[in-house]
Formats: structure tokens, sequence, C-alpha cells
């Protein structure tokens, strides 16, 4: 049975704090994504009231960057 992939508006995700990304890698996949679209949904769960990301930290980082309003989520 395949993922059931689902478009999640960004602000609804809560980003890690802990996690430290280098900025040239989130415009690396800024532009990646820019150029092929999301090709990889980012993995994330429920919690009180907002979605926490388990996987795609970068990716949901630079969406966010790029001004996007939903990122593609498989929801665990």
């Amino acid at each position: 049975m395949g993922q059931d992939i689902r478009e999640i508006e960004l602000r609804r995700i809560s980003p890690n704090l802990r996690i430290v990304c280098a900025a040239e890698c989130i415009e690396q996949i800024g532009r990646d994504i820019s150029g092929r679209g999301q090709q990889e949904p980012i993995h994330i769960c429920f919690e009180y009231d907002s979605f926490r990301i388990l996987d795609g930290e970068k990716r949901w980082r630079a969406c966010k960057r790029l001004g996007m309003y939903k990122i593609k989520a498989v929801i665990s």
C-alpha cells in the first residue's frame, strides 16, 4: 500500500528549534524545489494543536523561505 501524501499548510507545522541548518544548505534545497518541485514529502505527526516534523526539517525550511503556502507531507 502506498503512502497517503497530503498537502498541509506550512503555518500548521512547528519547526524543530534544536535542529541547526546551514543557510547554504537550505538555499540549495530551495533551488532544487523551485526548479523541480517538491519530490519527496516530509513526515509529520500531530501533537496538541499543530504538526511536528519527524523527517524533512530542511525541506520545510526551504519551502517556507520560498514563500510556499503548502507542503507535501505524510502524516504518522
